[in-house]
């Protein structure tokens, strides 16, 4: 049984150490994220489906990858928080960019 784990926005904030840097051409799997996924009530999150990893940045003092995948809500993403140091998944948490950034979100395409 997988246990999930929905992080609050400081704990999720916490995560990150910048410069926040896209590894998604080079970064070495270090946890199957799939299983977490698949354990995910969609309709608890908020989210109609999922689709595929559009990224993963990795934080500058390499304690964590996060995986955005994204979803059936415009403008917002799944982000799986990958614990390197203990090759397992931190938790994760909806990113809508629409409140993060304002409507535009950006100007990102819808995901």
């Amino acid at each position: 049984m997988v246990v999930v784990r929905r992080l609050h926005e400081k704990e999720f904030k916490a995560c990150f150490a910048e410069p926040m840097t896209n590894v998604t051409a080079t970064a070495n799997r270090a946890v199957d994220i799939w299983p977490y996924v698949d354990a995910l009530d969609l309709d608890e999150i908020g989210v109609p489906h999922l689709n595929d990893v559009h990224y993963v940045y990795r934080d500058a003092q390499n304690r964590f990858d996060q995986v955005l995948i994204g979803t059936g809500r415009f403008n917002a993403l799944l982000v799986i928080v990958v614990d390197l140091g203990r090759s397992s998944v931190f938790g994760h948490f909806l990113l809508d960019l629409n409140n993060e950034y304002g409507e535009s979100g950006g100007h990102l395409r819808p995901v």
